[in-house]
């Protein structure tokens, strides 16, 4: 896990200042060293977290053989080995140990066809010195981030904004258009919060020639829509019930396996639920080595829930206490590294607990993610529609006699009952927000997933199983984001087994029924979970952490907003906030305290260090 940086343009060995400060603002990501490249039209630089072969020979900026072409890569490649036998059965020599020597062959080799042969997470650059054509790319969910502008004739590129904002010639400034799509779905879909900078989206590849970014272009190799396959689909529904556990269990040990490779000690998150709990599991008895961590929460505390799983897999966890002061005391820090507002609450505990694995030790951390998705874990985004759709279906005779019992009588004409309809403007605000907020990104995407899905004859299911692959594209996003910055602020890769391609493939295709019924969530996964944990564990109710959380920041009052950011820039006035606040501050107090204090720093210039004393203390 690292960081990466580039300037790509005329003039790009002037540069060396600017590569200087970018790769400042990326120590973070990779301690072990850091290293540069000037040459021709590009100024490259790298920091390194060493994980696979920890030798000097991997150190990057890394060069081919013959000096030609240079690669700077964030990331692990996890079938790196198998590539590897292969790349050398074909002629291919190596000199390192590192995965990273196996991408810049891959692509030599392969060309951009190498992407569709690697399993990992990954952003990097590959520059041509001598031509001047650069090709970057990112991995399929995301969950590697890579940044982009065009600036005064240069490309710039970076792990993270504030990289790039390191090397502007004057303050970015925030893209009010962004807002509505940051409340929608916790994070800026495809363009980033700052006018000009951009993100490479997931599945995607960038590409320019001659040195010169006006013919940069952008283009997909990848798309979640790509998941269901007819033939898979149709194999894993002539299984028994009990075939498909036992597949279900072979793929992820496979995958956990996989997310175990490493020339330094690995560690996991376990936060007693199922999906991290089951993740610990497997990592423990494939290596005992795995030590394991544990947040304990102060008013939200699920430590008796860890310290089960601990007792059932006889194994010790190390604890790390969270309260409201310490939260509060990393919270303007953690927007800081997070380089968005914190749109989810736990990248303070993630970054306490990274911090506390590092201490011991560890530079790797094994995390939960993307289950819930993959598998239909959220009740309210996936249970709950299907039965509302089998419903609607089902009365569709009683609906139809219902609105045209409306009309006779009223003259008005309801296309269906709904308990939002407002008297405030000709349309519904909900049902213009669906179709404009985002440009319509959410409608397409689930159209080309419910196209993906047209081997499914039960248009219900069709529906529910495009819902929750089209969620591996945005849902998913603002949750590996702040894994990733979280986990990097303390210098820890984090790795998601759950999003391994393999273990993608195997959910998307899965029977919906293995995924949810009418009273019933995740079911496969929890079946699974029974066989290796806890029964009381596997069945408990989920608890959030948003809503202590909430109550944590709310705690610093309003004063932040009074002729703050949000009111000076036109976003938001302050009564304009605390009318969001009071109708749902659970879900709108870290998005608008986070944007408040992110537009102070990466617009304002302010520092984390004189905000947090300012207004925490």
């Amino acid at each position: 896990m690292c960081g990466i940086a580039g300037i790509v343009g005329p003039g790009a060995q002037g540069r060396a200042p600017a590569l200087a400060a970018m790769l400042q603002r990326l120590a973070h990501r990779g301690p072990d060293h850091t290293g540069t490249l000037l040459r021709g039209a590009f100024a490259l630089g790298h920091t390194r977290l060493s994980v696979i072969d920890v030798s000097a020979a991997a150190h990057q900026p890394l060069l081919c053989a013959d000096g030609r072409y240079a690669l700077v890569y964030n990331g692990e490649l996890y079938n790196y080995r198998e590539t590897r036998r292969e790349l050398a059965a074909a002629g291919v020599t190596f000199r390192t140990d590192s995965d990273t020597e196996v991408v810049l062959a891959a692509w030599l080799h392969w060309g951009a066809e190498c992407l569709a042969r690697f399993n990992g997470m990954f952003a990097f650059a590959i520059a041509d010195l001598d031509t001047g054509r650069l090709f970057a790319a990112r991995d399929r969910f995301g969950i590697k981030p890579l940044h982009y502008a065009v600036v005064d004739g240069a490309l710039i590129f970076a792990s993270e904004i504030k990289a790039i904002t390191a090397a502007l010639p004057a303050p970015p400034r925030f893209e009010p258009g962004k807002l509505a799509e940051l409340l929608l779905y916790r994070e800026a879909i495809r363009e980033d919060l700052l006018a000009g900078i951009h993100a490479l989206e997931p599945g995607h590849a960038l590409e320019l020639t001659d040195g010169d970014p006006a013919t940069l272009q952008v283009h997909r190799w990848f798309h979640v829509s790509d998941l269901p396959d007819a033939r898979r689909a149709r194999e894993l529904a002539a299984l028994r019930r009990d075939e498909r556990l036992d597949a279900l269990e072979r793929v992820l040990r496979e995958s956990v396996e996989r997310h175990l490779v490493s020339d330094v000690p690995v560690g996991s998150l376990c936060s007693g639920g199922v999906d991290s709990s089951l993740m610990t599991a497997f990592a423990c008895r494939l290596r005992p080595d795995v030590s394991v961590y544990h947040v304990d929460i102060a008013d939200h505390s699920e430590r008796r829930w860890a310290e089960q799983v601990a007792r059932h897999l006889g194994i010790d966890i190390h604890y790390d206490r969270l309260t409201r002061e310490n939260y509060l005391a990393g919270y303007i820090d953690a927007i800081w590294y997070n380089d968005a507002p914190l749109t989810h609450p736990q990248n303070v505990p993630i970054e306490r607990i990274s911090a506390l694995a590092r201490r011991h030790g560890c530079k790797v951390l094994l995390a939960g993610e993307g289950a819930d998705e993959g598998f239909g874990g959220y009740d309210w985004r996936y249970r709950i529609r299907w039965n509302w759709l089998q419903l609607a279906r089902r009365t569709d005779l009683l609906r139809k006699l219902y609105r045209k019992g409306i009309f006779a009588l009223t003259d008005l004409w309801l296309e269906r009952p709904r308990h939002d309809f407002v008297f405030r403007a000709w349309a519904n605000p909900s049902d213009v927000l669906e179709q404009v907020a985002d440009g319509g990104f959410r409608a397409t995407l689930e159209r080309d997933c419910r196209a993906a899905y047209g081997f499914i004859e039960d248009p219900t299911d069709r529906e529910i199983q495009a819902a929750m692959t089209a969620d591996y594209r945005d849902y998913i996003g603002a949750i590996v984001h702040q894994q990733d910055r979280a986990s990097m602020q303390a210098g820890i890769e984090s790795r998601v087994p759950f999003l391994d391609i393999e273990v993608a493939r195997f959910a998307a295709n899965l029977p919906r029924a293995d995924k949810l019924t009418r009273r019933e969530s995740k079911r496969l996964v929890k079946a699974l979970a029974l066989r290796h944990l806890p029964r009381a564990v596997v069945e408990r109710t989920k608890i959030g952490f948003a809503s202590p959380a909430a109550d944590y920041v709310l705690s610093l009052g309003d004063a932040c907003f009074a002729d703050g950011f949000l009111a000076r820039e036109g976003v938001l006035s302050p009564a304009e906030t605390r009318a969001l606040l009071a109708r749902d501050a659970a879900n709108f107090t870290h998005m608008l305290y986070g944007l408040e204090f992110w537009g102070r720093m990466f617009c304002w210039g302010q520092t984390a260090a004189e905000l947090r004393e300012r207004f925490v203390g």
